[in-house]
């Protein structure tokens, strides 16, 4: 109702205005306020489904998250993390945790281990913890950059199951730097697909 009201006294302020000039009534009939005023609440209208239809394809539901729709790479949440904790990277990863989706970063020095989780949205720490750890084992410690881009890995992972993405891990296994992707295939049935870091490659699938 209040824009109703504002839309028809702009109406007879222009027309106020044209009278003046000698180039419109100085009345302006009712049905042509109307009709402005249903003019507009039609385009605010198609705006509101515009706006609302743009939020519904992102393609990202609750289980799953479309890659376009993480507003930080991976890289930011590595380099996020190791402004609060000096140390080695042993893990990171892509997760949902109660609903909300998070980079995972695992650390450690000689005498501590810290875990950051932070948002994607914007990389805030919604949680960190530090204890002190005595089991210092270099053969887990990696440098992000000797990992393809994990976006990269996402992308051949969902090339090969045609899949969407639930979430993903990057760590050594027996000494080998590899990402874990965790698919959701269009049958709705899981998929890990298991790819070599270091050169992007396809190591196995299992459905």
């Amino acid at each position: 109702m209040e824009k109703r009201y504002k839309l028809a006294s702009a109406l007879l302020s222009a027309s106020l205005v044209m009278a003046a000039c000698g180039g419109a009534d100085e009345n302006p009939d009712s049905s042509e306020v109307d009709e402005v005023v249903e003019e507009n609440e039609e385009f605010a209208s198609t705006e509101e489904s515009t706006e609302e239809s743009n939020s519904q394809s992102s393609g990202s539901t609750g289980d799953t998250i479309a890659p376009e729709d993480l507003n930080h790479d991976a890289e930011e949440a590595v380099n996020a993390a190791s402004e609060n904790f000096d140390g080695e990277l042993v893990e990171v990863e892509l997760d949902n945790e109660d609903g909300q989706w998070l980079y995972k970063v695992d650390m450690e020095s000689e005498s501590e281990e810290y875990e950051a989780k932070l948002s994607v949205d914007d990389l805030s720490v919604v949680e960190e913890q530090t204890e002190s750890d005595d089991d210092f084992d270099t053969d887990e410690h990696f440098s992000y950059g000797d990992a393809v881009p994990a976006e990269e890995a996402v992308q051949t992972a969902m090339d090969e199951t045609n899949g969407e993405l639930e979430g993903w891990t990057l760590d050594k296994d027996d000494d080998q730097l590899q990402y874990e992707v965790d698919m959701k295939n269009g049958d709705n049935e899981d998929s890990d697909v298991t790819i070599n870091a270091e050169n992007g490659e396809i190591v196995e699938t299992d459905d």
